[in-house]
């Protein structure tokens, strides 16, 4: 991770205390693998058979999604695009990616300047760039675009995916129903103490 320590980076820290979500390096690439996997399947629905994955709601498919976020590898690319194509093919559950990037714009970090971009526009502009406008963008030039050099690109990069992936777990865990009990009940299958001891719930 870049490691600035920004006071949007240390908010983003608390309000992923509250769903379970470590910020560190494993849950940074697992939400990149979920934004890049997204932007293939929207840039090549023709490719992409939504009949193999049944008619399962994302319901049945979170336990098993869940298990994959708390192992000690990233995520793999299976597991995500069956999640993501099972809740693309929910007309209940398809428009959480999107409404995900829309929330993005109201986040506020209060140290912010008067004159400075609104973060949560920033973060919403580098995501949009990045993973919801082009099916081939470049990183360079979308920093170029906002105005930025490499290095704050890097860390407002990287708030920005964590903050993405903690808005759309909570979205996740609300169409999952009762998820403090059902992840608890997950980590204590896996022998996953840390995790329980740490937040009492759930993490990924």
């Amino acid at each position: 991770m870049v490691g600035k320590d920004t006071a949007a980076k240390k908010l983003i820290e608390r309000i992923g205390e509250l769903y379970g979500v470590n910020y560190d390096d494993k849950t940074l690439q697992n939400i990149k693998i979920i934004l890049e996997n997204h932007r293939e399947i929207i840039f090549n629905k023709d490719v992409f058979d939504f009949s193999i994955v049944g008619c399962d709601s994302i319901e049945k498919v979170m336990p098993y999604a869940y298990r994959n976020f708390i192992a000690d590898e990233p995520i793999g690319t299976a597991v995500v695009n069956r999640m993501l194509m099972l809740i693309l093919n929910d007309e209940k559950t398809q428009g959480i990616l999107s409404n995900t990037l829309e929330s993005i714009k109201f986040f506020k970090a209060d140290s912010q300047e008067k004159e400075e971009i609104p973060i949560g526009m920033l973060y919403f502009d580098i995501l949009d760039g990045l993973y919801f406008s082009k099916p081939h963008p470049v990183e360079a030039e979308v920093a170029e675009f906002l105005g930025l050099d490499h290095h704050v690109f890097g860390y407002r990069k990287e708030e920005a995916i964590m903050l993405f992936g903690i808005y759309f777990w909570h979205r996740c865990l609300d169409v999952w129903g009762n998820w403090h009990e059902k992840a608890g009940k997950i980590q204590q299958e896996e022998g996953r103490e840390d995790l329980i001891k740490k937040f009492g719930f759930t993490a990924f």
